[in-house]
């Protein structure tokens, strides 16, 4: 019976690659990326991995065989390393048993704040310690990596007040999670910044390890130890009301910056300044283009997986302060984005952010354009066909 079974699961699992829009021939990190998400797309994943004779595909296959419960997924994943084995790649010893948790008591503690526009989260991990706690503290960024680490030692008291001053000044929270996610999340920003060379402010090495002995545990995005990803799929509502987080507090840094912009205002301009007397419905059906463009291209290409993660990491913070709808559409949008093959298009959320970030810059635009004009005794050929269009009757 295991082996039919085993057969349609990962037959179930390759539809779903295919879905997620995975070519055959995908590479390790593509494939890497994907994995937790589905138990199913987990065999798939296992099962391509044994093709890969490299070192890359033996070490995403222990941290899938660490992170599965399920016994077909943790099976494959045995079955391709003895394959890669026989192709002359190295697979390391299995460790000596040991107990799961190897930091001893009194445990750790996790905390996050959502993520803000810039990609920017705060995490804290903390470690009673006798009369205190060792608090540290990181600045992480998606995708740029770990901006900031520090250790210090304080108090629960003192911790209070500091998490009530962010809330006050910067209308920051911080929610509980899994100490061991944001250990993963730091450790995976502290990846990215080196690989990336950016500078990093503290020693992140050096200051883990006076709290944890125990090497970093890759993981899923924390949200789907809540909810179900097909559940959140099947329930097509939710991606329907995609925007309606864009009304949280959390996310009101979520907007585009000028410099990211500038390509498409510039392109809205040169059609707007045009000498070329355009009808207002064929100029707005230009308009619309670039619109189109810049949602398609803003949320896709390299930066598509960042927003994905972005979107998971907001999905939880909202479970987590008990707002369970709008983390039902959150994840929806993120779900939406990671398998769409056009960025932003047709995800109401992602069309919001972009629609209201060109508009609020345009119309910024604007007000310059007719400050300037107040103050000029003379007006330009554009401005001059503009003024003649205000005027004829419609």
């Amino acid at each position: 019976m295991n082996k039919p079974h085993r057969e349609t699961q990962l037959r179930r699992g390759e539809q779903q690659l295919k879905e997620w829009n995975i070519a055959a021939d995908a590479g390790v990190q593509a494939l890497r990326s994907l994995t937790g998400r589905n138990a199913d797309a987990d065999l798939a994943i296992a099962a391509r991995l044994g093709t890969h004779a490299e070192p890359a595909s033996v070490e995403t296959l222990l941290a899938l065989e660490a992170g599965s419960t399920d016994k077909l997924v943790r099976k494959e994943v045995r079955r391709s390393l003895y394959r890669l084995e026989q192709r002359g790649v190295t697979i390391p010893p299995a460790p000596a048993t040991k107990p799961a948790v190897t930091v001893t008591a009194p445990a750790l503690e996790g905390y996050l704040s959502a993520v803000d526009g810039r990609g920017d989260q705060l995490v804290w991990l903390l470690k009673p310690r006798p009369g205190g706690l060792a608090h540290l503290f990181a600045v992480i960024n998606d995708p740029d990596g770990l901006r900031e680490i520090d250790l210090a030692e304080t108090t629960r008291k003192a911790l209070r007040a500091a998490q009530e001053e962010l809330i006050k000044k910067h209308a920051l929270r911080l929610v509980e999670a899994d100490w061991r996610y944001c250990d993963h999340l730091v450790d995976r920003a502290f990846r990215w910044a080196t690989e990336q060379h950016h500078p990093i402010s503290g020693d992140y090495r050096a200051l883990r390890a006076q709290l944890i002995k125990e090497s970093p545990t890759e993981m899923r995005p924390l949200i789907f130890t809540r909810l179900e990803a097909d559940t959140v799929r099947g329930d097509a509502r939710l991606l329907v009301e995609s925007d309606k987080p864009l009304e949280e507090n959390e996310f009101r840094t979520w907007f585009f910056d000028p410099e990211t912009l500038k390509p498409y205002i510039d392109e809205m301009q040169r059609i707007k300044d045009s000498p070329l007397v355009l009808h207002p419905s064929q100029q707005q059906e230009r308009f619309n283009a670039i619109v189109e463009r810049a949602i398609e291209e803003l949320f896709g290409g390299a930066r598509q997986a960042s927003w994905v993660r972005r979107l998971e990491e907001m999905a939880y913070f909202f479970h987590a302060t008990r707002r369970i709808e709008q983390a039902r559409r959150a994840v929806a949008a993120a779900l939406a984005l990671e398998a769409s093959t056009r960025g932003g298009r047709e995800i109401p959320l992602c069309e919001q952010l972009v629609r209201t970030s060109l508009a609020a810059f345009l119309q910024m635009e604007q007000q310059r354009e007719e400050e300037q004009a107040r103050s000029s005794l003379v007006l330009t050929p554009q401005q001059a066909v503009r003024e003649a269009q205000r005027r004829r009757p419609s």
